[in-house]
């Protein structure tokens, strides 16, 4: 007599296949949102006019709470969009965010930022592959997770006027260890939303970039603040 839960082994691999597709989509989105930032970060870094337009104003002030206010509003934002609107809001996002990140650019060293960035790589890469593969349930190291993330950015928001270097350290420290966390559980969420069928999958594809790209970033940032040489 069959296993109720057996699953013909066509269904096992269709099913295999359309996961590895959106997944496929899901990394393109992110690393086509990195290059934007990338891209608007050197171009602001490399003039100096630019630089003291925006850094050297109050215009800093938007440029630096600009990623959160959008980031905030973006989520309502893309719902309501078509999969292909939702990954333009991404890349509007990803360039705005690129004009705030262009300071990291002067302020540390070259060797710092490939050295922050080829950690960054290695350590996400291991934490979406263990979200991706692990039976382990991850639902509720994420809600802790995501809290932790509200307590980083009311701290980060008061040491802007701090300017404490130790507190600094300090949040960037744990910040590693949030966003190598939310790394792995975003990407075990994202496995079973589409396996449950939640949603059109462009979008849903769309969404879990974005969630991937403020992980990545993040855990940038947190390590450059970490080991980073300042120029």
């Amino acid at each position: 007599m069959r296993d109720p839960g057996w699953t013909p082994r066509g269904a096992v691999s269709a099913r295999d296949e359309g996961l590895r597709a959106f997944f496929v989509g899901t990394y393109a989105r992110m690393g086509l949102a990195l290059a934007v930032s990338a891209a608007a970060a050197l171009v602001v870094a490399s003039s100096p006019a630019l630089l003291a337009a925006i850094f050297g104003t109050p215009l800093r002030w938007v440029v630096m709470l600009a990623p959160l206010a959008m980031a905030l509003l973006l989520g309502p934002v893309m719902a309501r969009s078509t999969p292909e609107g939702a990954t333009g809001w991404l890349l509007v996002f990803a360039a705005v965010m690129g004009v705030t990140l262009s300071s990291l650019l002067v302020a540390y060293t070259g060797e710092s930022l490939v050295r922050a960035l080829l950690v960054t790589a290695c350590t996400f890469g291991g934490a979406s592959l263990y979200g991706y593969t692990t039976g382990a349930d991850l639902s509720r190291a994420g809600g802790i997770l995501v809290m932790a993330v509200i307590g980083l950015v009311v701290a980060g928001l008061v040491n802007l006027f701090l300017q404490s270097s130790g507190l600094q350290f300090a949040l960037s420290g744990i910040a590693v260890l949030v966003f190598t966390g939310l790394a792995a559980w975003d990407t075990q969420r994202l496995k079973l939303l589409y396996l449950q069928g939640a949603g059109d999958p462009g979008q849903l594809a769309a969404f879990g970039a974005l969630s991937l790209y403020l992980d990545t970033v993040n855990l940038f940032v947190a390590l450059l603040g970490l080991t980073g040489e300042r120029r």
